[in-house]
């Protein structure tokens, strides 16, 4: 539609060009103002004052003693729930947006529903998309690279806490973020500073430098901003708790959270072999067997235990067999750092040259780096992939107690090295170049323009993974496999066991780019109304976003598991597993879509004390369908000192660009097999424990490798939000200001999953209703059973499936699950025997309407004493309500549990009240900010609070969640001006975290929630800062 539009484009700016030949015009006279208040695009809007904006000047963010933006970020009392967080990486995931990375989210609504902006106009997404919990699993999300821009250069950081999408596009449904970078800036100044930590040895180095200075006799600007950054690795293992793994060891005696899902250690902590055919003692009555460390794990000294001679030992993989011995498990964080080595170094260079008709053109150039090196352990094995022959060298050299007999391949089930990990490398580089043009026609209307070209790339290495077809090869290649130089799996010592041909180093190469062009005018007396000038804009906006994201080749298919194993089980291949050990598959995706928008915005004095804002934009989406949205806000000055102020609009988000283009995905995750589960619960008189000692059933119901399966998103429609927000604002004394504002937002057709969890869940509800066909025997349900439920999937036709169910199970009869105590529990528990759940098919949808509501409090104060004076201002944000309205399926499963026909413990995840829960984070967030001045000495206060939250993943019987308390933090800081060689310094030393608070405990990987809390304690920097 808009493609008649763009000739306009180079129109315009010739028309603004010519206008500067014209030095009598009156433009000549006056001087160009930036357009720099969020939330109106006019220049001096009236209505700026009366909308919902938080605005953290310089001062503001010198307090939070933020160091980066994803720090600042956490200052902001309006942000939720960050998932793109480098603690959040350290599952060492390739599907995660790694490196050095941070987002926006207010109002904990997502990354992708709050827009970031540099200068009024838009950023480039971060290269590297990353996932959040929407609905009941994780989505692909997109965002724009906090980190990116160099917080020495702000000169505020503003925050429109509303709806914009109708001032400023899509994805301004939570709000926008505007950074405004110093402009005109005249002048040298270098900083240096240096942090500590209390805890630990680490030393982050921060080297800041600006300059700017006038040429063409003044008519030319040039501000330069730059900052380098230099972080040293802290190890997980630094920290006592990080390091523990089973943080059930921190709970008090007694406790009822027990075996409920704190222990974060794995199983298998060296490999599992799983033997076709002969009975040994070490091994269970399936003929499985794990293996064990001699002298680190106890199950070793099981008295049926095997000493491989090579420092392992081969035991029963059941528990029941063990005699009360724990089975060995892994401490993850051995291998893991809670943050990598970080080098990042942004620049940004803003010009400024006014014409001599007053008019303006400017240009920001931007550049960024960041390269960061981090370690974390070895994903785990998929069974039934690879098998090691009977001729396997290592296997006659067992002992001869071993009674090693067998014939046939031994699979390699299970397992990952507990004593070597992976390590990833990630280099980031983004640039932006902006050229514009400002100013004003002989007709008095205002004009700006610009041309936007914005790229970003993240080159993602990870070295020392395990491949599959490496393994294989390994196995079965003559003249190798049955000699000693092939891989020794019961030595656990890498020096010796001949295992470094089974490594290679494992790729992601993404990059995503911004082309925009816009073109807006403005006019400040359009028309005159009894009350003052109506203000209006009009504007047209160009914009392609593409998004590329290339996988290594043992990822994205190219190099399938069936190449070398032809005969492979469906879900052992691509798309359902990839050929890395413990990394889902990912096909490539690339994907762009061009948006052309029309929009026009008003700025009328309804009357003396009443102005209002209306806006409408228009967009098209070559991805998705066209959308028109509207904004209306209104103030209305009651007295001098009382404001009134409401607005209502609406929004429009489509697709993200990997949503569209990702064509499949499957992932692997632990999860918990709701049927096994359940089972577990009956055999134990009603206790739900994730692992038990005395069972004859599953005693550990988590399955590792349950795989989520979707084929795109090709049926979803674009999300559209409602928002409205009311408020005041109060001036009780000339230097404070209170404002109050009760929001609501209300989005439908939110872009999420149904949940593996919840499918399980529903599953077992199915499987409950379908019953065991009246049997009063074991044997009665075994005929029954066999004839009447179970059927083979219609695709992966070794995979058994119910009606109406999306559980893909493995088979159970003929298998070495099936057992007479198995039989014996599936019947008490009413249940039909089946395996474990392995495919869940889960499909993106669009859910039902999503409801936020809460209320923001602000007090500023300015205070000027004989002491000195004080900046305080107190923020809180109120969320006092968060529901997800469930779809049809969750509702059965809800009344179900309601009913009693469901247990209370399950977990169901994403939908209904999930108000304060780890869904939608804390329902409450307060800050405080006091900075002072004194002549050459000032200092700062800062505090900042985080309110409790429950995990819904942690659960008693009867539903009770686990509670993770509040956190409060206290930043101060005293400063020092003075003369140093002739030119002006300030010296300042900082103490973040006072009180050495740690994270409250939850189920995190080290302990704690990452998406809100952080956990370095007590640190402190001192700051050394010139001005030439």
């Amino acid at each position: 539609m808009y493609k008649k539009f763009l000739f306009l484009f180079p129109l315009v700016i010739s028309i603004s060009l010519f206008s500067q030949e014209d030095e009598s015009s009156n433009a000549s006279e006056e001087e160009v103002e930036e357009i720099v208040t969020v939330g109106s695009q006019i220049k001096g809007a009236k209505i700026t004052g009366a909308l919902p904006v938080t605005v953290f000047d310089a001062d503001d963010i010198e307090a939070t003693a933020a160091v980066d933006g994803d720090e600042l970020v956490e200052n902001l009392v309006e942000q939720g729930l960050n998932f793109f967080n480098e603690v959040e990486q350290t599952s060492g995931g390739v599907n995660a947006a790694r490196g050095d990375v941070g987002a926006y989210n207010i109002r904990s609504m997502g990354v992708g529903n709050t827009l970031t902006l540099l200068n009024g106009r838009r950023l480039v997404m971060n290269a590297g998309y990353q996932t959040e919990y929407i609905g009941g699993d994780f989505v692909p999300t997109m965002t724009v690279n906090t980190n990116m821009i160099p917080t020495n250069g702000l000169d505020r950081l503003e925050v429109l806490k509303d709806g914009a999408s109708a001032i400023y596009g899509a994805d301004a449904v939570a709000g926008v973020v505007n950074n405004v970078i110093e402009s005109d800036y005249e002048g040298t100044e270098f900083s240096f500073r240096q942090t500590h930590h209390e805890h630990f040895d680490a030393v982050d180095n921060d080297i800041s430098f600006k300059h700017g200075v006038y040429v063409n006799d003044g008519a030319t600007n040039i501000s330069l901003f730059m900052k380098h950054r230099d972080r040293e690795r802290i190890e997980a293992c630094e920290d006592y708790r990080w390091c523990l793994g089973n943080y059930e060891e921190l709970l008090p005696a007694g406790s009822p959270w027990f075996g409920k899902g704190l222990d974060n250690r794995y199983g298998d902590p060296w490999y599992q072999i799983d033997l076709s055919t002969g009975k040994y003692d070490w091994a269970d009555s399936a003929d499985q067997a794990e293996m064990g460390i001699i002298g680190l794990h106890e199950a070793c000294n099981w008295e049926d235990a095997l000493d491989t001679g090579f420092g392992t030992c081969l035991y029963s993989e059941k528990e029941t067999d063990l005699g009360g011995i724990s089975k060995a498990k892994q401490i993850p964080q051995q291998l893991r750092d809670y943050r990598g080595d970080l080098s990042r170094t942004s620049l940004f260079v803003f010009i400024n040259h006014e014409m001599k008709n007053g008019n303006e053109a400017y240009a920001e150039i931007s550049t960024y780096r960041s390269r960061s090196d981090r370690n974390t352990m070895q994903g785990s094995m998929t069974s039934s992939t690879i098998y090691i022959p009977a001729d396997y060298y290592w296997f006659s050299q067992l002992p001869d107690e071993a009674g090693w007999g067998t014939t046939k391949s031994v699979e390699f089930e299970a397992g990952r090295p507990y004593n070597r990990g992976r390590h990833v490398f990630v280099d980031k580089k983004d640039y932006r170049l902006l050229f514009g043009l400002r100013g004003t026609m002989k007709s008095g209307w205002d004009f700006d323009s610009a041309i936007v070209y914005s790229k970003a790339r993240a080159e993602d290495r990870t070295a020392d993974r395990i491949i599959y077809q490496k393994l294989h090869r390994e196995f079965n290649t003559p003249g190798l496999s049955d000699t000693a130089l092939v891989f020794n799996i019961f030595d656990p010592n890498w020096e010796t066991n001949n295992g470094h041909r089974i490594f290679g180093d494992v790729y992601r190469n993404d990059s995503s780019s911004l082309t925009m062009v816009d073109f807006k005018m403005s006019k400040p007396d359009l028309f005159e109304l009894p009350a003052g000038p109506v203000a209006a804009l009009v504007g047209l906006e160009y914009r392609k976003e593409t998004y590329i994201d290339d996988r290594d080749p043992y990822l994205d298919g190219t190099i399938p598991n069936s190449l070398f194993r032809p005969n492979i089980s469906a879900t052992k291949n691509h798309p359902y597993t990839s050929g890395v050990v413990g990394s889902s598959p990912t096909s490539d995706v690339m994907g762009d879509k061009n948006v052309q928008s029309l929009f026009v915005e008003l700025s009328i004095p309804v009357s003396d004390k009443i102005s209002a804002q209306v806006a409408a934009r228009h967009e098209e989406f070559s991805d998705s369908i066209s959308a028109t949205v509207g904004k209306i806000a209104i103030g209305y000055d009651v007295t001098d000192r009382i404001k009134f102020r409401a607005s209502a609009s609406t929004s429009f988000r489509p697709p993200n660009l990997v949503q569209v283009n990702q064509k499949e995905v499957a992932r692997t995750g632990s999860r918990v097999d709701a049927v096994m589960q359940y089972g577990n619960y009956i055999e134990n008189d009603g206790e739900n424990l994730s692992y038990l000692t005395n069972s004859a059933f599953f005693g550990d119901y988590y399955v590792f490798n349950s795989i989520r399966y979707a084929t795109g998103a090709e049926n979803l429609v674009p999300e559209e939000s409602t928002n409205a927000s009311i408020g005041f604002v109060l001036e009780p004394l000339d230097n404070m200001t209170i404002t109050v504002d009760r929001w609501s937002i209300e989005k439908e057709n939110t872009i999420g999953l149904f949940g593996r969890s919840n499918q399980s869940a529903y599953d077992l509800l199915l499987r409950k209703r379908l019953g065991i066909g009246g049997a009063t025997t074991v044997e009665a349900m075994e005929t029954w059973c066999k004839d009447n439920v179970n059927s083979t999937d219609s695709i992966i036709t070794d995979k058994y499936i119910v009606e109406g169910s999306s559980v893909l199970r493995d088979g159970y009869w003929g298998t070495s699950d099936e057992s007479a105590a198995h039989n014996e529990v599936f019947f008490d528990a009413g249940i039909c025997p089946v395996g474990e759940q392995d495919i869940i098919r889960d499909e993106y949808l669009n859910l039902a309407t999503r409801t936020v509501e809460g209320t923001d409090i602000a007090i500023y104060y300015d205070l000027d004493t004989s002491i000195g004076d004080f900046k305080i201002t107190f923020a809180s944000s109120i969320t006092d309500k968060f529901e997800q309205e469930p779809i049809e399926r969750y509702n059965i499963i809800s009344e179900a549990v309601a009913s009693g026909e469901l247990p209370a413990y399950l977990t169901l995840d994403g939908y209904g009240d999930l108000l304060g829960t780890n869904d939608a984070g804390t329902d409450q967030k307060d800050s405080l900010r006091i900075n002072y001045r004194n002549g050459d000495w000032g200092g700062s206060l800062s505090a900042l609070r985080l309110g409790e939250l429950y995990d819904n993943g942690v659960k008693l019987v009867d539903g009770t969640m686990w509670k993770i308390d509040a956190m409060t933090t206290v930043n101060i800081s005293a400063y020092k001006k003075f003369e140093l060689a002739g030119n002006d310094a300030r010296v300042k030393f900082v103490i973040k975290n006072v009180g050495d608070e740690r994270a409250p405990l939850a189920d995190g990987y080290l302990g704690f929630f990452s998406d809100i809390h952080r956990d370095l304690g007590r640190n402190y920097y001192l700051d050394l800062r010139v001005n030439f």
